[in-house]
């Protein structure tokens, strides 16, 4: 008991000195990149250290790989740049952040992971912290197609003694940064009692009743989440005619979570919709941020070299953005094609691990795959989101009905600019990909919230006290934080009791089976690690079909 309560301990000291180091270099970036202009919180301090580290692991691993020393000497720097600038940090700030580490952190304690992570989560990462950049990747694994920058995150959380066990770290504080924004913003806006209060306090309880499980992120729900925190900055940056730094802050984001899942690209409209609006030309002198722009270029040149050295695509599996058969380490174009089509199969409910039909084509031809849709993925994952989105609005409208009125703005803001980008997003996700994982958390959620919004804007409001409206929000915050522990504890419960291959037998960290693999040689130096189903741990490269491979000045190339 004494060793467990002393592992949890250093974790949550773990925890602090990484979170340090994601400010630090947020902090940094801001000041010599963005500028003083730009006046943000903690918590955005915190997503822009994310996207600073993205630029980081991107470039290094070509020529180093994320071994215990390289994530120190990154770790030390970042917590080096905190200390040097602690003046910019608010105090008040730093003790809420750290609460909320302490309130939050049984999200973090997990014996099982996502379904993808023994697939292509931990084999990917840990094969970042073993080799430099490896061309091909995608010849070995399906999983390993699809790139996404928090895997090369959770690289950097590789040090010795914990090795790969804070590889889900990266997600946690994703997850508490934006708390933390949400917090902020309710806090904010809590005496105007408007469309921004109302919104940050029904997404904080959205992000803390619904996703509680860190097990469920995988690579996929931390953009979601992050979207709510985009949302408020388009409708503040809006409302309160704000400067072309709050755009550029919202732009930083917008590319973290293209990053993650390239499906989010659709949401970079809001960028011209909020120029548009704020009659802000970007590309006057006055305006344009030269620091900036180099390092958005940097990071989409980064994004896709990775992308085309895992599968010779710009984009997988869009096959026009594909080399096909030029490089002898990527994809045909014939395999990109089916893959495509195969993933789309699979978001409209035409497959799963124990079924598939048999005519793809035909399957996802106009709304053939409807029926079946709706009888195996609507029900009950679609509607059961949907009544929690719907019962959240409710206990909120009844709450706040009194309080609440918009104004002229708001209302016009919310009925010509974010409903229609909520519908068209939604209908691309409805028609491509109509899975919840695959980006339809979000767009769903928008849609109900702001069409609930109109049943507050009625002419017999009532003016309440401000205590009264502070207390309520007070009950309702400490509700949703106690609610998402008891449901974590009871889930630590359960994995505590289990007894499959997921129960905990080295509390507080999760499980990892051991795998049996073959060892072969490929060019100098480097070996292809070959075992059965997934590869969890094994050393990398890994895969469970055996490939040829070279190597060129220290880089290992793959052979289709």
């Amino acid at each position: 008991m004494l060793s467990e309560f002393l592992n949890i301990t250093i974790i949550i000291l773990s925890v602090f000195i990484f979170s340090l180091s994601y400010l630090g270099f947020g902090i940094f970036f801001k000041n010599v990149v963005i500028g003083n202009k730009l006046k943000i919180n903690l918590g955005e301090i915190g997503l822009i250290g994310v996207f600073f580290l993205i630029i980081i692991s991107y470039s290094s691993i070509f020529f180093v790989s994320h071994n215990s020393l390289h994530n120190i000497f990154i770790l030390l720097i970042g917590v080096l740049l905190f200390f040097l600038n602690l003046k910019n940090f608010e105090k008040n700030e730093l003790k809420l952040f750290f609460v909320l580490i302490i309130l939050t952190i049984s999200f973090f304690i997990i014996s099982k992971n996502h379904d993808d992570f023994p697939y292509y989560h931990l084999p990917y990462a840990l094969s970042l912290t073993e080799n430099k950049i490896t061309f091909g990747m995608g010849l070995l694994n399906l999983g390993y197609r699809h790139h996404s920058s928090i895997l090369f995150l959770n690289s950097l959380k590789f040090i010795p003694i914990f090795k790969y066990y804070l590889f889900n770290l990266p997600n946690y504080l994703i997850f508490t940064f934006v708390n933390f924004v949400l917090i902020q913003y309710i806090i904010k806006n809590i005496n105007k009692k408007n469309l921004i209060f109302l919104l940050s306090l029904i997404f904080f309880l959205l992000v803390n009743l619904k996703f509680t499980r860190l097990a469920e992120y995988g690579t996929d729900l931390a953009g979601q989440i992050l979207l709510s925190v985009i949302f408020l900055n388009l409708i503040s940056n809006i409302l309160n005619k704000e400067n072309i730094e709050k755009v550029y802050f919202n732009l930083i984001l917008l590319f973290i979570i293209f990053s993650f899942k390239v499906y989010f690209i659709l949401y970079f409209l809001i960028i011209p919709i909020t120029l548009y609006f704020l009659k802000i030309n970007p590309f006057l002198w006055k305006n344009f941020n030269l620091r900036l722009f180099i390092s958005l270029f940097i990071f989409v040149g980064l994004f896709f070299s990775h992308n085309i050295i895992n599968t010779g695509c710009l984009i997988y599996p869009i096959s026009f953005t594909c080399f096909g058969d030029n490089f002898l380490w990527s994809l045909s174009i014939n395999e990109i094609q089916r893959m495509d089509l195969w993933l789309e199969v699979w978001a409209k409910a035409g497959a799963s691990p124990n079924f598939q039909v048999d005519d793809f084509e035909s399957y996802v031809s106009g709304l053939n795959w409807f029926q079946n849709w709706i009888d195996n993925y609507f029900f009950n994952k679609v509607s059961d989101y949907i009544l929690i989105i719907f019962f959240i609005n409710l206990i909120i409208y009844f709450i706040y009905k009194k309080e609440i009125k918009f104004s002229a703005k708001e209302l016009l803001l919310t009925k010509k600019i974010l409903i229609p980008i909520a519908i068209f997003i939604l209908s691309v996700w409805f028609f491509k990909h109509p899975s919840l994982r695959y980006g339809g958390y979000t767009p769903l959620a928008f849609l109900i919230i702001f069409v609930f919004l109109f049943f507050y804007n009625d002419k017999f409001k009532k003016k309440r006290l401000k205590k009264n409206i502070y207390f309520k929000t007070k009950i309702l915050v400490l509700l949703a934080i106690l609610i998402f522990n008891v449901k974590n504890f009871t889930r630590i419960n359960f994995e505590l009791n289990r007894e499959d291959q997921y129960k905990f037998t080295n509390f507080p960290f999760f499980s990892v089976k051991e795998k049996n693999y073959q060892k072969f040689k490929l060019g100098d130096n480097n070996y292809l690690y070959v075992t059965d189903g997934y590869c969890w741990a094994t050393p990398s490269p890994c895969t469970n079909t055996r490939r040829d491979g070279y190597s060129i000045n220290g880089y290992l190339f793959l052979k289709r």
